[in-house]
């Protein structure tokens, strides 16, 4: 009788780790069937990663189908002032693809901090800036007025996409931005979406500026809008978005402090 139970006690304990790691197989193939699952909805709702500017400076954005990119169309602005800049239009009844018409205007700068005396003095602007939101605002006083610094503001935070799989009862990570809202006077919804992190030796700000001309952003069950908040990934991040490697727990840019990936 003592011979069984100790072969039981034996056999339970050989028994018990392959429970565990069938329950890690299992987690890790659903995280995997899941980013499939939602690499094919961002494939059919997005358009891929912008490139030029976005990619020279280390900025990953995918925009919504049937936006096509032109120079930054609201107003002109001086050489140099921002990294990127650029806009996405609706082409015809392409852009109700998008979920419905709406426009993109996006302005981003990489500030490089002081790098050491062995490295090589990058480029300074040619143009005096002030901070980074300071001179998106006056930007944007003269697109929409001077009652866009009256403007209500917001912390909102977006899911990452493709969404990652957090082990336990851990929530899905997220992007934090400060939204701005306001109406034109055009009557159209304006949604202006700030948000910086620094990575490595840089800090990056971008401000994303949505334009609704229904006055009501999209509703629809893949929020567009909200695929491309959920994308965006700046400095090493977006060097391992465009080379394809997804993002994993525990990677992040410092000062984003609601992101954990």
């Amino acid at each position: 009788m003592r011979r069984s139970l100790a072969r039981f006690f034996l056999l339970a304990l050989s028994i018990a780790p392959l429970g565990c790691g069938f329950a890690s197989y299992e987690h890790r193939l659903e995280a995997t069937q899941g980013r499939m699952r939602d690499e094919m909805i961002l494939d059919r709702t997005l358009y891929g990663p912008s490139g030029g500017a976005f990619r020279e400076n280390n900025i990953y954005l995918r925009v919504p189908k049937g936006l096509a990119e032109t120079e930054f169309a609201p107003v002109t602005l001086t050489p140099g002032f921002f990294e990127v800049e650029a806009s996405y239009i609706p082409q015809g009844s392409q852009g109700e693809l998008a979920g419905g018409p709406l426009s993109l205007h996006v302005l981003a700068r990489r500030t490089s901090q002081e790098p050491s005396e062995a490295q090589e003095q990058p480029d300074q602007p040619h143009v005096p800036r002030n901070d980074f939101r300071s001179d998106v605002m006056a930007v944007l006083a003269a697109v929409y007025g001077p009652g866009v610094n009256n403007a209500a503001v917001e912390p909102v935070n977006k899911t990452i996409w493709p969404r990652i799989t957090p082990s336990g009862d851990a929530p899905p990570p997220t992007i934090p931005y400060e939204r701005l809202t306001l109406t034109d006077l055009n009557q159209q919804l304006i949604h202006i979406y700030f948000y910086s992190a620094q990575s490595g030796n840089a800090t990056y700000d971008v401000a994303l500026i949505w334009e609704f001309p229904s006055g009501e952003p999209p509703t629809t069950g893949t929020n567009p809008v909200d695929l491309t908040l959920g994308t965006l990934a700046v400095g090493q991040r977006a060097q391992a978005r465009f080379s394809g490697r997804p993002d994993s727990a525990g990677e992040g840019e410092a000062g984003a402090g609601a992101i954990a990936f």
